[in-house]
């Protein structure tokens, strides 16, 4: 979805330091264009005191509307979160037309964002989506700096500030999917692996919190208190009590959902520490005290208790869960040749076979006479075939959607409008229009409805054979948020599964963003704050007092008069785990996709960490907990948080009073909730650019071996380190050859590094240690699917048949060129960098004079680059048959010894032992030439090197096959081991059932049964 086209004018918090002043006033001149076409949507999200917000519209004043202890408050959900920061849209009455209704009203100066193609033209007041629509990436990572090496640019510096407003940016896919941060049921928050693994492909979700009332309320002993508010109107708030668990410690906190009028819904919950310590207080002195830190704007005095519990349950849960919508109807014209008019499409009166195929493709044709009960039915008549025949109808996870085929529809002939028709497409908010390879260009303009406010435009290519394909345009009102999944670049669909899952998500989510609109948000708050008001009326308790000593106190007074209260101490905050929802700060981050710092709100809870767009409230960036791998602190209160695979967030999180006290806290929440580590800031030197600073890292930055002499052991690298910068640049930033250089040529490199776990293996954001994403980090879902699929067949191919050995009895083993094909893996070591590693210990198969190679699957999979070799040169080179050669990892010149010459008879292969564990590497050869002048072998001609080739083949064509065979008998081992338990098992119930009959015997003084039987000796 978009970042914050359409909302209200960006504003910036006060306290931020000097060094961004001018970052934020361009910022500010930047937005300052949004303010034309969104001056409706200005003023606080609540509805009152507009005024103040405009006086100072540069800065996210702590007014009325901020949460007062944002630190001793964790948040449910993100609207819950935007709502206490007073984001989002303010849903005041509208006037004048909505829908494409909006493009013909000659009050209108929007004239479109000018974008159009073959399908779709540019029409007033719509916004169209082509395909060339950016992702907003808020952090540093291979997406990031793809776009920028590859010239994707997504801010042109030659756009003005009105052209800039009407750009459209989806949001990323897990920013978009993200609704409840705190798991309180079985709510599916994201899987272990990291964003790029995840499918791009997803309902963006409705307001989800609305279920956290049925979760931890419902069938639960809780309070309401009801009543109407002088100036918020008609609210209700929910409170219960809660213990909680965090290993051996426990809180106890309250969970409360404050429900104000037609404006906004916080679900929340509260730490017990953060109360006063009073004994045996009554409810009402409790509730009072958690409004003043929730929402001191709720005039504790006018709330009553409520009567019928269950009653106001059943109407808080309708009331709650109002936003939820499964069913969906949608429409569908057919456009022929040559056709573009809304007139032309409703007239249509049969379709063609090109128009079926789609419609089969779209979901599935059924007879709406007799229509099963549990399918929706869309306003279709099921009963007496009014409104056709049969329909198109289809599932989508838990939604329904009922098609409105223009073709299905009755005609009405000599009846131009075709009401019959339009009565249902016309009153639907998403409309599909199915396009001939040679119909014209659509435009919303074309169109007079007040709730058709997105048009999805799919043209035909090849229809009716194998490669039919569908290209994709996206016209939607400019008040409706943009969603999605994006259109791809090329904007055509092959028909397939993938397909239709991207336009029935599409459709989901085009409806659910038109509910988010304007219009329809009021029509939604109106309902609500009467739905409120009512329940208010009818429920809330007549003979009840609120009032309290200084109220009481005030009105005996008179005017003049007044008791101050005791000002509530202000407790430390509880940044442990146990308080599961989210906590906020108001921070700036820096936005790698527009290049510049943008005021957020961050919200950190046990299970996510996102970002909140202001003023849009929308989330502009998420990600789970565990994958946060460390943090750093930089200049002017800054912060580095990395994540997924070293993908960095740059944000800066001030203190009103200029200390370090907001990121001390937000510090220690990180701590508390994620599994990362501080990272440091290490200096590694050398006296000359020939040595080595004595460690190897692959190319995601994990540290694989450490020279305890060198000069990263000294400095505290390890194995299982992660480096994550080298000079203060993002290690994927570099490339090959500058890391190569920057490693071999200076003496002195400053590393920041994140120390690996407790258990010493390195800290992951994905579970995945060989995620693909890593080195390919700009690929489609589509590509990283076949990506997936080759590399699952490849593992699956059997051995190739090498026709140069002719001494095996068995099988042929394979060539060298399916052993020891280059993989696309990348590995940073030694020789790379110079880089030398930590000698090692020979082994017994090592003493003993036998050959030490490791083909296993880790350091097989890893292509070494190496700075100083070609591209020929990434080949595992061959070990000498007349030779018997150890390498060690640490020098491999000093450990090639000569053991004389052998012969090639299996034999000779049958005695290499499973303890073999070093790789000759294409950097030990590339490192310098010893090996080769002290191994008469291999200086010998291409036929000497042919045949040595050729019988190290061998050497690990046996190896595997002897794994395989290792494999089998573990395998047949632990069968055998199965049926030795249960033979012992039945063993035992055997002797147990003897000794009841023993002891039956001796009580009955009967003489036990003899087994003297042979068969019988034997069972036993």
């Amino acid at each position: 979805m978009s970042s914050t086209n359409d909302q209200k004018p960006a504003v910036s918090f006060s306290q931020i330091e000097a060094t961004s002043n001018q970052t934020i006033k361009q910022n500010s001149s930047h937005n300052a264009g949004q303010e034309k076409s969104s001056n409706s949507a200005t003023g606080t999200n609540l509805g009152i005191k507009e005024n103040s917000h405009n006086q100072n519209s540069n800065s996210l004043s702590q007014g009325e509307w901020l949460p007062s202890s944002i630190h001793l408050c964790a948040y449910h959900d993100c609207n819950s979160l935007a709502n206490a920061w007073s984001l989002g849209l303010n849903v005041s009455s509208l006037h004048g037309p909505t829908g494409a209704s909006q493009a013909q009203s000659p009050s209108e100066d929007d004239a479109g964002d000018g974008k159009s193609n073959d399908l779709l033209v540019s029409c007033p007041a719509f916004r169209n989506e082509l395909g060339v629509e950016p992702v907003r990436r808020i952090a540093l990572s291979r997406h990031t700096c793809h776009q920028n090496t590859s010239g994707k640019s997504q801010v042109s510096p030659n756009k003005s500030a009105e052209e800039e407003s009407l750009q459209t940016r989806h949001r990323e896919h897990i920013a978009s999917e993200i609704g409840v941060l705190e798991d309180v049921s079985n709510v599916y928050l994201g899987g272990k692996l990291c964003s790029d693994r995840q499918s791009k492909i997803v309902v963006e979700p409705q307001d989800m919190g609305s279920y956290y009332y049925r979760h931890c309320f419902v069938g639960r002993i809780h309070i309401e208190y009801c009543g109407m508010d002088e100036t918020l109107g008609p609210c209700v708030v929910s409170m219960v009590r809660e213990e909680t668990k965090d290993g051996s410690s426990q809180h106890n906190i309250y969970r409360l959902v404050l429900r104000i009028s037609d404006v906004l819904t916080m679900r929340v919950s509260v730490p017990e520490e953060a109360l006063s310590d009073a004994q045996d207080r009554s409810t009402r002195s409790l509730m009072r005290e958690l409004l003043d830190i929730v929402c001191p704007q709720i005039h504790f005095a006018s709330l009553r208790p409520t009567t019928n519990i269950q009653k106001v349950e059943e109407l808080l849960l309708k009331i709650d869960e109002q936003p939820i919508y499964t069913r969906y109807k949608v429409g569908v014209l057919y456009c022929g040749d040559n056709q573009s008019t809304e007139e032309q499409m409703y007239n249509n009166e049969n379709s063609s076979p090109h128009f079926e195929e789609f419609l089969d493709f779209l979901g599935t044709r059924v007879k709406l006479k007799g229509l099963d009960a549990f399918k929706y039915k869309g306003g279709l008549d099921t009963k007496g075939n009014t409104t056709g025949l049969y329909s198109i109808y289809t599932e989508h996870h838990s939604a329904q959607i009922m098609f409105h085929v223009s073709t299905m529809l009755p005609f009405t002939p000599n009846n131009k409008q075709q009401l019959a028709r339009k009565r249902h497409i016309g009153n639907d908010m998403v409309t599909i229009i199915f396009q001939e390879p040679n119909a014209l260009p659509f435009s919303p303009i074309t169109v007079r409805s007040h709730f058709q406010h997105v048009f999805i435009v799919i043209r035909v290519s090849n229809p009716l054979t194998e490669n039919v394909s569908y290209k994709v345009a996206v016209a939607r009102a400019k008040d409706v948020p943009a969603f999605g999944p994006p259109v791809s670049s090329s904007a055509v669909y092959q028909k397939s599964t993938h397909f239709h899952d991207f336009l029935i998500t599409k459709i989901i989510n085009a409806e659910n963003a038109v509910h988010r609109s304007r219009k329809f948000a009021s029509m939604a708050a109106r309902t609500r704050r009467e739905a409120l008001k009512d329940l208010v009326e009818n429920y809330a308790a007549t003979h009840h007092s609120n009032e309290g000593a200084s109220r009481i106190a005030s009105r005996l007074l008179g005017g003049g008069g007044s008791v101050k209260r005791r000002e509530r101490i202000v407790p430390k905050p509880v940044l442990d785990s146990g308080l599961r929802g989210a906590l906020s700060w108001q921070v700036e981050v820096f936005d790698h996709s527009l290049n510049q710092r943008m005021p957020a709100v961050l919200g950190l809870s046990a299970d996510n960490l996102v970002i909140l767009d202001v003023p849009s409230g929308l989330v502009i960036f998420a990600t789970p907990t565990h994958s946060i791998l460390g943090w750093i602190q930089i200049a002017d209160n800054g912060l580095k948080i990395f994540y997924d695979h070293g993908d960095i967030i740059r944000l800066w999180c001030p203190s009103p009073d200029g200390s370090e006290r907001e990121i001390g806290f937000l510090l220690k929440r990180l701590v508390a909730v994620t599994i990362g580590d501080e990272a440091k800031e290490v200096i590694l030197r050398k006296t000359k650019p020939s040595e080595s600073f004595g460690f190897n890292i692959q190319e995601e930055g994990i540290v694989t071996d450490v020279d305890m002499n060198a000069s990263a052991w000294r400095v505290g690298l390890r194995q299982g380190s992660r480096v994550v910068e080298i000079e203060n640049s993002a290690l994927f930033t570099y490339n090959e050859q500058h890391l190569a250089d920057l490693l071999t040529g200076r003496t002195q490199i400053k590393v920041t590094m994140i120390s690996p776990g407790a258990d010493g293996n390195p800290r992951r954001g994905c579970e995945d240690s060989n995620c693909p994403s890593v080195f390919v980090p700009d690929q489609s879902e589509e590509e990283l699917g076949r990506r997936n699929q080759q590399q699952q067949k490849l593992k699956k191919l059997p051995p190739r048949v090498s026709p140069s050995s002719d001494s095996w009895s068995g099988p042929q083993p394979p060539s060298s060129s399916s052993l020891y094909a280059i993989p696309e893996r990348k590995k940073f070591s030694a020789p790379s960098f110079g880089i030398q590693q930590p000698q090692r210990p020979l082994s017994g198969m090592q003493q003993m004079g036998k050959a030490s190679i490791d083909l296993g699957s880790r350091n097989a999979s890893l292509r070494t680059l190496d700075h100083c070799a070609s591209e020929d040169d990434y080949r595992f080179m061959p070990v000498a048959s007349s030779s018997i050669v150890t390498v060690q990892s640490s020098n491999i010149h000093d450990d090639a010894m000569i053991d004389g010459e052998t012969n090639n008879q299996p034999q000779q292969y049958e005695q290499l032992s499973l303890e073999m564990r070093s790789v000759v590497t294409p950097q030990s050869y590339c490192a310098g030439s010893q090996l080769s002048r002290r191994s008469p072998a291999l200086r010998t001609g291409t036929l000497q090197e042919q045949q040595e080739e050729n019988d190290n083949e061998n050497v690990s064509w046996r190896l595997q096959q002897t794994l395989e065979e290792k494999r089998a008998l573990e395998a047949e081992l632990e069968q055998i081991r199965a049926r030795l338990s249960s033979e012992q098992r039945a063993h035992e119930n055997t002797r147990r059932q003897l000794q009841i009959v023993k002891e039956y015997c001796e009580r009955f003084s009967i003489n036990p049964p003899s087994f003297e039987d042979e068969e019988n000796d034997e069972e036993l």
